[in-house]
């Protein structure tokens, strides 16, 4: 994989930095809040894509690194029993301006991903969600180089190679489970192979404006972040969301990197990808889709929160091989009275498949074909100190593919942050 930028990437963010040269002096004047919207929430054994909170060693810089290490099994059913190792490491800086006694609002990210698998996961399960959100393709890449501005305390921008479930169809209450659908909805990432999420980041430019209790963004991505020094030459993505909270502390940025989420989050969002060439390039045909999250979080007995959330994706022309999806999920906090930092998630992943798409891929009549594929799935995330915790994960997968038989996988997961 490359690992140096393109000349479109230089020059949109040295672009970027010409424009923050003469505006400097309105930020300064600007007070507004700025969020360290580029880590991830305080949820142990989330996805690994997230780096943890970024650990400041000097004035504006901080790092942040971690490792996942994963023993995956595919105990009955699908294609073949096995197991697999899957391993995945990133490294992170970041460079906040305000901090180092420059402008306000404004920070750089640069973070490193090393990925490697022994084999490939659904070659045992033969699932089409993907039962582990570790496995993809070896390889040794920048995952995130970006630049974030806040202009004021409703309203900024980012730009750069970035991931876009870092900002879009991102659901907090299910970023402990395992299974790829509850990181981002495959009625997208199944339909569209050029998907700049994990494990290929895309060259983007976002925009958004929130208040209080409301939010809306608006991004474009390059059409196939495998190749990073296409641009948008090879097609591209848009899209937008809007999201409602309330009954939280208090207003501002609420995304991913935050903890302020209200009590109760209802999202909604829409995609469209465009691409010119599909066949030479081994993409997706043009298409587009919608998606929903609800999330709902509640006080407990001795200390203990519980949170739900459900997910509806849609794309329903006929070219896309999953026309709907819908997760369900409950995350429980403080799971022991002398456990404190533990956690426990169930979830439900069911995506519907289109028979005759299913059915080419297989080499089989789509007849034989079921018409969804269902992921069931129990996680219990234990901290066992500052720095790592354990993860045992158990799914089992009805109709993997649409055609092979149940599957029943366990997976055993250990992540380390290192500062």
């Amino acid at each position: 994989m490359p690992l140096s930028f393109s000349h479109h990437s230089a020059t949109a963010l040295l672009f970027c930095a010409s424009i923050l040269g003469a505006f400097s002096d309105t930020c300064a004047a600007v007070d507004f809040a700025s969020p360290d919207d580029e880590s991830a929430p305080p949820i142990s054994g989330i996805s690994p894509k997230y780096l943890p909170a970024y650990s400041p060693p000097a004035d504006g810089v901080s790092w942040a690194g971690h490792v996942d290490s994963e023993l995956f099994t595919n105990l009955s059913g699908g294609i073949q029993r096995g197991s697999t190792g899957h391993i995945v490491g990133q490294f992170g800086v970041s460079y906040d301006t305000q901090k180092a006694g420059f402008w306000k609002g404004g920070k750089f990210t640069l973070s490193l991903m090393g990925i490697y698998n022994s084999a490939a996961q659904q070659d045992y399960s033969g699932d089409i969600q993907t039962a582990s959100n570790i496995w993809a393709p070896d390889a040794l890449r920048f995952y995130d180089a970006a630049f974030r501005q806040h202009w004021t305390n409703w309203l900024s921008t980012r730009v750069g190679y970035m991931d876009v479930n870092y900002d879009f169809d991102v659901t907090t209450n299910a970023l402990q489970l395992i299974n790829s659908s509850f990181g981002m909805t495959p009625t997208i990432t199944v339909n569209v192979p050029g998907t700049p999420t994990y494990p290929y980041s895309g060259l983007g430019f976002l925009v958004e404006a929130h208040n209080q209790h409301l939010s809306s963004r608006i991004a474009i991505f390059q059409g196939d972040p495998r190749h990073q020094t296409s641009a948008f030459t090879r097609g591209y993505m848009a899209l937008w969301e809007g999201d409602l909270r309330w009954d939280g502390p208090k207003g501002g940025h609420r995304g991913v990197g935050t903890e302020d989420n209200g009590r109760y989050i209802l999202k909604v969002g829409a995609w469209h990808y465009q691409q010119s060439n599909p066949h030479r390039y081994g993409l997706s045909p043009t298409t587009s889709g919608v998606y929903a999250i609800a999330e709902g979080n509640w006080d407990w007995s001795d200390e203990r929160q519980i949170g739900a959330f459900a997910q509806l994706g849609g794309a329903p022309q006929t070219l896309n091989p999953v026309p709907w999806y819908l997760g369900l999920g409950l995350r429980l906090s403080h799971p022991f009275v002398n456990r404190p930092d533990d956690s426990l998630s169930i979830g439900m992943a069911r995506a519907w498949l289109r028979p005759d798409s299913a059915a080419d891929s297989l080499g089989v009549a789509a007849e034989r074909i079921q018409h969804a594929e269902t992921a069931y799935e129990a996680t219990y995330v234990a901290r066992l100190t500052e720095h790592v915790t354990l993860q045992p994960d158990l799914q089992y997968i009805q109709h993997p593919g649409g055609h092979h038989p149940n599957a029943t996988v366990g997976m055993m997961r250990v992540h380390i942050e290192f500062f």
